[in-house]
């Protein structure tokens, strides 16, 4: 009885163990959040707005022949002596150039993109007042964020870019960034992408990540950060949704051409609608 005893306690104890490495593995397995090479970062999955994707699953995939988005509405220049990108990341300069009438967050959105219309960002020692123009880059040029403006090689810039999206129906798609030292991307209102690493070339995607578009404007503000170097900002969407919608600017060549290509599409958001999740999180903090 007594061996008896003792062979049970032993293969209970045996099984126990065996259970305890494997749940042990399986937790390794399953951290929530976890990201594997090669798969599109999920909706929503930033737990904090200025959290980076894990530099483990980075994709340092080259794609020269991608359909990169060539034409921007943007600033009639960059954010100047930003301070480094590290220091200029956690700044609004839309915010501080309008007084609070926009903000990044509420300027990828429908009503607050309709206010740049009448509305400059002023910025005495890091810009001064600009309005807004379409600029178009060249994808290829490793030093795209300055020629963009007819510049050369600037250090200490942020750039303020961004595009209507119109799609034929509610829809996932995954969008591919490249850029220089800290780029951050928001979609209608909410903040979709952070990452404060390079991606190494003008043309090298590191990171995917998936949206989902809603059926008719989409508002999609990028925004990148460059202290030294080179300066560039790309992005393509993924071929099947790139074939279906369509971007804005087109044609136009100004300010008052691109509303006119966007036409009565840009709806005004109620007067009290929280803007953004991130909107939210900013005004407690």
């Amino acid at each position: 009885m007594k061996r008896f005893k003792f062979w049970t306690v032993s293969v209970i104890c045996a099984l126990s163990l065996t259970v305890g490495v494997s749940y042990f593995a399986v937790a390794q397995c399953t951290v929530p959040g976890a990201h594997q090479k090669g798969e599109p970062l999920k909706a929503g999955q930033l737990n904090d707005p200025f959290e980076d994707p894990p530099q483990a699953a980075e994709l340092n995939d080259n794609r020269p022949d991608a359909p990169w988005i060539t034409r921007w509405y943007s600033l009639k220049g960059p954010i100047t002596n930003n301070g480094g990108f590290a220091a200029s990341a956690r700044k609004d300069w839309i915010d501080m150039g309008t007084n609070g009438k926009i903000t990044q967050e509420t300027l990828s959105t429908e009503s607050g993109l309709k206010k740049t219309q009448n509305t400059n960002v002023n910025l005495r020692n890091n810009g001064g007042d600009m309005g807004w123009c379409i600029i178009e880059i060249n994808p290829a040029d490793g030093n795209n964020m300055s020629t963009a403006y007819g510049l050369v090689d600037q250090s200490d810039i942020d750039t303020y870019a961004i595009i209507v999206i119109d799609s034929p129906n509610k829809r996932k798609a995954t969008m591919s960034p490249a850029h220089d030292d800290h780029a951050q991307i928001w979609l209608n209102g909410d903040k979709v992408y952070n990452n404060s690493r390079w991606t190494g070339g003008a043309t090298i995607v590191d990171f995917e990540f998936e949206v989902e578009l809603k059926k008719g404007t989409n508002v999609l503000l990028y925004r990148c950060g460059e202290s030294g170097g080179s300066d560039y900002f790309n992005l393509h969407l993924d071929n099947q949704t790139d074939r279906v919608v369509t971007i804005f600017p087109e044609d136009a060549k100004d300010a008052e051409e691109f509303f006119k290509e966007v036409g009565g599409t840009l709806a005004v958001e109620p007067r009290n609608k929280l803007s953004t999740t991130w909107a939210n999180i900013k005004r407690l903090k």
